[in-house]
């Protein structure tokens, strides 16, 4: 049966081609679909270090990662491999696990993650780019086999949007102001929810595509002001995340 959560945010998904937030939504999207407890986007290039998509701030491990140790992954060694055309595959199907757990990759970084049961979807955009989404899950080989059936009804709808935000999406965001539900509704929302003009002005330059770091530069505060203001923001509009923000905002 397909899984009603995942199909009714695919419209959002599709509505935020082209935008900043996309990868947010796109992992929203997914993460509707239980039991999933952790999943990132990155983009991998032979040319370049490894890039995480979306608006999540980096942990110091996800910098490592990206800085050096994704060369002694195995999943970037089958990303890279332009003989492989697997687009759907789990960590276990490309190694053993007694091997791996005794590998460098294994004892210097992959153990620290706390990730299992992992899986990968892999989108080529062209020659040199693949969108990798990769997501782990708490239970067992059962719960996983079983979230996957629900996941691929809609992976052509995901993979096309993010084709069709890889095409275009840079050519929207340089031409296109992002449209913002009318004045009128967005003022209700905040007044409903008791934001403070601060909070207002926080979400604002949210919508913008402003990061933290940048917010604070231009309200002449510091990024700790910036995050507790987000804190404050997130609890009274009952959401836990920027891309529900925007979902909340943005048509």
């Amino acid at each position: 049966m397909l899984n009603s959560s995942l199909y009714d945010t695919l419209p959002s998904l599709i509505n935020s081609i082209g935008q900043q937030q996309f990868y947010d939504q796109v992992a929203y999207s997914i993460k509707a679909l239980d039991p999933i407890s952790n999943i990132r986007i990155v983009s991998y290039s032979k040319t370049n270090h490894p890039v995480f998509l979306g608006g999540y701030p980096m942990s110091e491990i996800d910098e490592v990662y990206c800085k050096s140790a994704y060369l002694l992954d195995p999943v970037y060694d089958m990303i890279c491999d332009d003989k492989v055309q697997t687009e759907f595959f789990t960590l276990d199907s490309l190694v053993n696990n007694d091997d791996f757990r005794d590998s460098i990759y294994y004892d210097t970084f992959y153990q620290q993650l706390g990730w299992c049961n992992e899986t990968n979807i892999v989108i080529g955009t062209n020659s040199d780019k693949k969108i990798c989404i990769v997501y782990s899950t708490k239970d067992n080989d059962s719960s996983v086999q079983a979230l996957n059936r629900e996941l691929f009804p809609c992976l052509n709808s995901i993979k096309a949007a993010i084709l069709t935000h890889e095409r275009v999406g840079s050519q929207l965001q340089l031409n296109q102001v992002i449209e913002h539900e009318p004045l009128d509704t967005r003022r209700s929302i905040f007044e409903d929810h008791h934001l403070t003009k601060r909070e207002k002005e926080i979400v604002e330059l949210i919508l913008t595509g402003l990061s933290s770091a940048s917010i604070a530069e231009k309200c002449f505060v510091s990024e700790g002001t910036v995050k507790n203001h987000r804190k404050n923001i997130y609890r009274k509009l009952k959401i836990k995340s920027q891309a529900e923000l925007f979902r909340k905002f943005i048509q």
